[in-house]
């Protein structure tokens, strides 16, 4: 379990000249030195377009995090042999490390980049010495998707990206803890101001060689909506995941950053519903946790 660490630390060392770079570039100005009114994507584009290309660094793709402290009230122990491995802690570690990579670029005339990403979510009993301080659950999530500029305005939101992708997720195990899904969407990114709306849906790409979660498609749904407000020095995001045939099942999620130093951010959680993690995903979680962020959605 020391390693699962080490790596995410190690990873995240790498995020740093990303970082570093968002430090260095001019929030209102141009090139020139003019005032200008830059959004927050687009200084986040301008940043990625300046270190992509240098060696070592990391281009985060979704929030990087750890969360030292999370309380979920009531932990889901039916993958758990009770009788063999004891029951679960209400208090674990949560963290995320999230990064991609461009692999081609001007697929169509100038436009279409084709991006590989990673994605790692780790939950960590650390608290639980009881049963020796696992890793209670780790979903790996490779992805590939090319995204494209937009240009088209609905209800005063600036359409500025469309991306399509193919993504599978699992958590690496065998037999009845097994789980995974494959899955192909489209992602519409919207922007008014400092607001942004990310509209995802997908679809799933069934198959007996995926079925350990045949009804996973009930608890996470067809899509998620996902709406980002920056004001200031806060960041504040909220999802939506629903199930229209079964709307008892869904989830809610909101996250809140500030600076906490140069380099990191304070950061906070909450969670309730379903789909949290891929061995929780027809158990209802209720969660909340405090700690820092390396990277943002912006």
């Amino acid at each position: 379990m020391e390693n699962n660490i080490t790596v995410f630390l190690c990873l995240v060392t790498l995020l740093q000249p990303v970082i570093a770079v968002a430090e260095e570039l001019p929030a209102n100005s141009d090139s020139k030195g003019h005032s200008k009114e830059i959004s927050a994507l687009d200084q986040r584009m301008q940043i990625e377009n300046k270190t992509r290309y240098q060696s070592f660094v990391l281009t985060p793709h979704k929030p990087n995090y750890i969360m030292p402290l999370t309380y979920n009230e009531k932990p889901n122990n039916a993958p758990v042999d009770i009788s063999r491995d004891g029951e679960l802690d209400k208090s674990e570690i949560k963290f995320q490390f999230s990064m991609k990579f461009p692999i081609a670029e001007d697929l169509f005339g100038e436009q279409g980049t084709l991006y590989f990403a990673y994605t790692n979510l780790s939950f960590w009993q650390a608290y639980n010495t009881d049963i020796s301080s696992p890793f209670r659950e780790t979903v790996h999530e490779p992805e590939l998707f090319i995204s494209f500029p937009a240009r088209g305005e609905y209800l005063g939101f600036k359409n500025r990206l469309i991306q399509f992708g193919l993504v599978h997720q699992s958590n690496g195990r065998s037999g009845i803890q097994s789980r995974g899904w494959n899955r192909i969407y489209a992602d519409f990114i919207f922007q008014r101001g400092n607001y942004y709306l990310s509209l995802k849906p997908w679809y799933r790409i069934a198959g007996a060689e995926i079925d350990d979660n045949p009804d996973i498609e009930k608890y996470l749904g067809h899509g998620e909506i996902r709406g980002v407000y920056t004001g200031g020095k806060h960041t504040v995001s909220i999802m939506l995941r629903n199930n229209f045939h079964s709307p008892n099942y869904g989830a809610f999620e909101i996250n809140w950053s500030f600076p906490m130093s140069r380099r990191v951010k304070w950061f906070a959680q909450y969670f309730n519903g379903y789909g949290e993690s891929l061995i929780d995903y027809n158990a209802r979680v209720n969660r909340i946790g405090v700690g820092i962020a390396f990277t943002d959605w912006l």
